[in-house]
């Protein structure tokens, strides 16, 4: 089935007095122009769509200087004559590749310009190819995925200090949020002391997913439920959902640069079941699994008890309360049968006992 996409992207200065963050969208790169036009529904292309967002850091030059080399970086590489086969047969090699690439240039500025040296940034980029999502990110920009049938879920892990804590069990993410090392980077693009190494994971496209890419002037303000909750109320297009977002962490008090891109499945991809629908369907079984264990284990208590019963009464004599009989050890001539009013009354007394 034809898959359909609408994106639309907000990135500003917010908290700040100027902007390092950088972005990009591609919503078709078949066709050559490296361009989207906001909310617009169009089909996916044969070689898909490409989210981008870069966090600079290093200051107000440098900054922005190494977000940006990222981005033109990965434009470069990611056109229509570029995506080949070859390529396109292995999306996860191509993205390492690609970010490793920009990785080399960003260090490369930074020697021949002493005033640029130490100048890094984060990465995120979403591909959308064929079926399937290809996330790749280097830092703690982030990716999201939403759907109304599931919920929020965050596709990347951040390459920080106090994940790594979280990772450890010694914080929790609420904790994360507002601990003071919060700034502190294990992994970016520029980093002299350490060759980059981005993490790239892929997801199935589902209908009416919505993927979300931000810097940490975003996520670093709102908490994931926070986010979900300000995304299920915005579903009829990404302009809105974006500017809601938007609001929200002005309200909270953006302290940082904020981007947010987004990009929603009209249509196509797989379909999904309502969540509460499945978990509801999921009780049900549960439920009646536990009645039928229940009703074989009621059934094994009676009959351990009846055996045990007939055993004691009987002295050795083996009592089955089915036939009403009791069979003398001693004769097996000597069969008696109980009448069955006795038989209820002896069975009665026997357990009561």
């Amino acid at each position: 089935m034809e898959i359909k996409i609408r994106v639309a992207v907000r990135c500003e200065n917010a908290g700040r007095d100027y902007n390092e963050d950088n972005w990009f969208i591609d919503s078709n790169i078949s066709d050559g122009k490296a361009s989207f036009h906001t909310d617009e529904t169009i089909s996916l292309g044969e070689k898909g769509a490409l989210l981008v967002v870069c966090d600079g850091m290093g200051g107000t030059n440098a900054g922005e200087i190494a977000s940006a080399s990222a981005i033109n970086t990965i434009k470069e590489w990611f056109t229509a004559d570029k995506l080949t086969e070859e390529v396109l047969a292995s999306p996860e090699t191509y993205i390492k590749r690609a970010i490793t690439e920009a990785d080399r240039r960003i260090k490369e500025e930074g020697k021949k310009d002493k005033s640029k040296e130490g100048m890094g940034t984060t990465i995120v980029l979403a591909w959308f190819y064929d079926d399937d999502v290809y996330i790749g990110w280097c830092g703690d920009s982030r990716a999201y995925r939403y759907n109304p049938a599931y919920g929020l879920e965050r596709l990347s892990h951040d390459h920080s200090y106090v994940q790594e804590l979280v990772d450890a069990g010694k914080l929790t993410e609420d904790m994360a949020l507002d601990h003071p090392d919060s700034n502190i980077i294990t992994r970016s693009l520029g980093d002299p002391r350490q060759k980059t190494h981005p993490d790239i994971i892929s997801k199935p496209i589902r209908e009416n997913d919505i993927i979300l890419l931000c810097s940490d002037g975003l996520w670093g303000v709102l908490r994931d439920n926070e986010i979900e909750s300000v995304m299920t109320q915005h579903l009829t297009n990404m302009v809105g959902c974006r500017d809601a977002l938007w609001n929200e962490s002005e309200r909270v008090g953006w302290t940082d640069n904020v981007t947010v891109v987004l990009c929603q499945i009209v249509s196509g991809g797989i379909k999904c079941t309502n969540h509460q629908e499945s978990q509801n369907s999921t009780k049900k079984q549960g439920n009646q699994l536990q009645k039928l264990l229940t009703i074989i284990i009621s059934f094994l208590i009676v009959f351990a008890m009846a055996f045990e019963a007939g055993h004691y009464i009987g002295k050795g004599k083996f009592w089955i309360p089915s036939l009403n009989m009791r069979y003398q050890n001693s004769s097996l001539d000597s069969l008696k049968v109980i009448n069955n009013k006795d038989s209820t009354r002896l069975s009665k007394d026997t357990l009561n006992n």
